[in-house]
C-alpha cells in the first residue's frame, strides 16, 4: 500500500491551496500525482459511506431537542475531516485499486505513453473521455467503476471532463444570443413576475452567452438554456452530460440527464411551467423580485445546487458586455 507523502494532499479537507500544488504535480511527477488523487478520491468515498450512515440514522433522531441544523453543520465537518484523516493513514485499500487501475489504462493507451504528451489531446481520448455513468439503455465497456483522468479530478473544472457541447455554437457574439431570446425571455418575465433583464442574465450564465447549450444530436441543439433537468415527470427527449453540483458543500461531478426542447418557444414555455408548477418556487415567483434579486430568490429556493449562483446571475447583470448586448437590443425594438 503507498503513503504519499504530507504535501501531495491537504491535510484539512477545506485547504484548498494544495490542489495547486496537485495540478502541478501532473506535470512533474504524474506517478505521485495519481497517487494523490486516488487518496482523494477514497476520501470522498468514504465520506460518502458517513453521510449515508447520518442519513439513515436521522430518523432516530427525530424530536431530539440536541439534534439541530447547527449540530448537522459541524457533524459534517467532522466526517469530511474523519474521512481524510482515514484516507491519509493508509485509507481502506481503494486508493490502491484506483492506482492500479488508472496505471493499467496509461499503459495501453497510445497517447499518454508519447515522448510529448498533449494534454488536450490525452483528455478527449476515449478511453478517459467517456462520461462517468453510462447511460441506462446501454452496456457498460468492461466490468468495475469508470473512474475520471486525474488531471481533470486535479483541476477540479467541468470543461476539461465534458466539452463534447463546445463545438456547438448557435449564437457568435452575446448580442445575437440576447437579440435571440429577448422577445421569448420578456414573455416569460411577465408570466413570472420578474423582469426580462434576470432571465436573460440566467441563461447567460447557463449557457456561456449561447455558446455551450447541450447538443440534443449532430450538429442539433437541446435549447436548454435553463439547465432543467430531466426526472420523473418529464416526458419528453432527454440529453446527458457531465455536471458539476455541490454535494454538501463539496463540488463533484455527476453525470445527469437534462430535458431537450424543440425550439426556443418550447425552452421558455416548460421554463416558466416548471417554476408555477413546482411548490418550492412559490414563495421566490410570490416576491415578484426583477433584477438581480431574482437569482438570490431562485437559489434561495434550491434551483441549483451552487452556493453563488445568486452572485453569479447578479455580475452577469453588472458586466458591461451584458449592459452593452441589451442596450444594442432594446434600440432596435
Amino acid at each position: 500500500m503507498f503513503k504519499p507523502t504530507s504535501n501531495s494532499s491537504p491535510d484539512l479537507y477545506l485547504d484548498f491551496s494544495k490542489f495547486n500544488q496537485l495540478r502541478k504535480m501532473t506535470r512533474d511527477d504524474k506517478d505521485a500525482a495519481l497517487q494523490a488523487a486516488a487518496q482523494q478520491m477514497e476520501g470522498i468515498f468514504l465520506n460518502m459511506m458517513l453521510q449515508s450512515m447520518r442519513d439513515a440514522n436521522a430518523v432516530f433522531a427525530e424530536g431530539n431537542m440536541l439534534d439541530s441544523r447547527d449540530g448537522q453543520f459541524y457533524q459534517g465537518m467532522y466526517d469530511k475531516q474523519l474521512s481524510l484523516n482515514i484516507s491519509n493513514n493508509g485509507g481502506i485499500g481503494l486508493a490502491d485499486v484506483i492506482v492500479k487501475q488508472m496505471q493499467a489504462r496509461s499503459d495501453s493507451n497510445p497517447i499518454a505513453n508519447g515522448s510529448a504528451m498533449d494534454i488536450s489531446s490525452y483528455l478527449k481520448h476515449p478511453l478517459l473521455s467517456r462520461p462517468a455513468v453510462e447511460p441506462q439503455d446501454k452496456e457498460p465497456e468492461a466490468p468495475g467503476v469508470s473512474l475520471p483522468d486525474v488531471t481533470a479530478l486535479a483541476n477540479s473544472t467541468q470543461e476539461s471532463l465534458d466539452d463534447s457541447d463546445s463545438t456547438f455554437q448557435r449564437w457568435n457574439s452575446p448580442d445575437e444570443f440576447v437579440q435571440a431570446i429577448y422577445p421569448h425571455a420578456k414573455r416569460a418575465a411577465e408570466v413570472l413576475g420578474t423582469s426580462a433583464e434576470a432571465v436573460i442574465a440566467q441563461a447567460v450564465l447557463e449557457t456561456g452567452w449561447g455558446k455551450h447549450v447541450m447538443q440534443a444530436g449532430v450538429g442539433n441543439s437541446s435549447f436548454n438554456l435553463f439547465g432543467i433537468k430531466a426526472d420523473s415527470r418529464w416526458q419528453g427527449d432527454v440529453v446527458r452530460r457531465n455536471t458539476l453540483e455541490y454535494r454538501n458543500g463539496i463540488a463533484a461531478q455527476e453525470n445527469a440527464a437534462f430535458r431537450s426542447y424543440r425550439s426556443l418557444d418550447h425552452a421558455f414555455d416548460d421554463y416558466v411551467n416548471f417554476l408555477n408548477s413546482n411548490s418550492r418556487y412559490e414563495a421566490a415567483l410570490s416576491k415578484k423580485s426583477e433584477g438581480k434579486q431574482w437569482g438570490f430568490d431562485l437559489q434561495q429556493s434550491g434551483y441549483a445546487t451552487d452556493p453563488n449562483y445568486g452572485n453569479k446571475i447578479a455580475n452577469v447583470m453588472d458586466s458591461d458586455v451584458f449592459k452593452s448586448a441589451l442596450q444594442s437590443v432594446t434600440k432596435k425594438l
